[in-house]
C-alpha cells in the first residue's frame, strides 16, 4: 500500500511540476512549422524558451491569427513596392511575382531589384530618397553557376531563386553572412526571418538569432527533421 501511495504522489508531483513549467517558463519567439503527410499539411505553433532552448506548443496562436499577420505584412509590402516603383523606374516589376519576392522593408529602408542588374540588390531610403546598391550575397537556389550566369536580367524565376529578404538582411548587416557561415549545418538561401527588428536564420534544423549589437549568434531552438519552418515571429 505504501508503494502505491508513493507512486501516486510521485505522479502527482510530476504533473504539478510539468504544469508549473508550462505556466511559468519564460517564452520568447513564436515558431511556425509545417509537417506533411500524403494528404494533409499540418501547421504547428510553438513558443521558444530562451533558457532551456526548447519549444512548447502555443495554443493562443491560430491559423486565422497567422493569416491576419500575413495580410497586414502584405499590405505594408505593397505600399513599399509602390514607393519603390515611384522612386526608381528601373525597379523590377513582376506581373506574376508576389510582392514578398520583390521588396523587403527593414526599418527606414526598402530593398529591391533592378530588372537590368542581376548582380546587386538596391536600397531605397524612405526619408532621404537615396538609392544605393550592394552586391548579392551568393546565397541562391540555382542548381549551378552556369544556370545562374544564364540570367541577364531579373525576372519571375530569378526572384524565386534569389531571396529578397536574405539579400536585404545580408546587405543591412554586413557581418551576418560570416555569422551564418560560422554555425554548423547548411543554410538554405531562403531560411532567413525578420520581425520587429530581430534577425533569425535556420541552419541544420536549428534556428539562430543574429544579434547585431554584439555581432554574435545565439541558438534559439532546434526543430524536428520532419518539420519545415515557415515563420519566426517576435510576438
Amino acid at each position: 500500500m505504501g508503494k502505491k501511495v508513493i507512486a501516486i504522489v510521485s505522479v502527482i508531483a510530476v504533473l504539478i511540476i510539468g504544469t508549473a513549467v508550462l505556466v511559468f517558463i519564460p517564452r520568447d519567439a513564436l515558431i511556425v512549422t509545417e509537417t506533411s503527410s500524403f494528404i494533409f499539411t499540418n501547421v504547428n505553433y510553438y513558443r521558444t524558451n530562451p533558457v532551456l532552448k526548447i519549444k512548447l506548443p502555443c495554443f493562443s496562436m491560430s491559423d486565422d491569427k497567422l493569416d491576419a499577420i500575413k495580410e497586414s505584412r502584405d499590405t505594408a509590402l505593397q505600399k513599399a513596392y509602390e514607393q519603390v516603383c515611384e522612386a526608381d523606374e528601373e525597379a523590377f516589376r513582376g506581373e506574376f511575382t508576389g510582392v514578398d519576392h520583390m521588396v523587403c522593408e527593414l526599418g527606414d529602408d526598402i530593398y529591391y531589384y533592378r530588372t537590368s542588374d542581376v548582380h546587386n540588390v538596391y536600397k531605397l531610403n524612405k526619408t532621404t530618397g537615396e538609392i544605393t546598391a550592394s552586391p548579392l550575397s551568393g546565397y541562391n537556389g540555382f542548381s549551378s553557376i552556369e544556370f545562374r550566369d544564364s540570367y541577364e536580367e531579373v525576372d519571375h524565376n530569378f526572384a524565386a531563386f534569389v531571396d529578397i529578404r536574405t539579400e536585404a538582411l545580408v546587405a543591412a548587416y554586413p557581418r551576418l553572412k560570416s555569422a551564418i557561415d560560422g554555425v554548423d549545418g547548411e543554410f538554405y538561401y531562403s531560411y532567413s526571418y525578420y520581425d520587429n527588428g530581430r534577425v533569425f536564420f535556420e541552419s541544420g534544423n536549428t534556428i539562430y538569432e543574429y544579434l547585431p549589437e554584439s555581432d554574435s549568434v545565439r541558438k534559439v531552438v532546434s526543430v524536428g527533421a520532419g518539420e519545415t519552418v515557415t515563420e519566426v515571429l517576435d510576438l
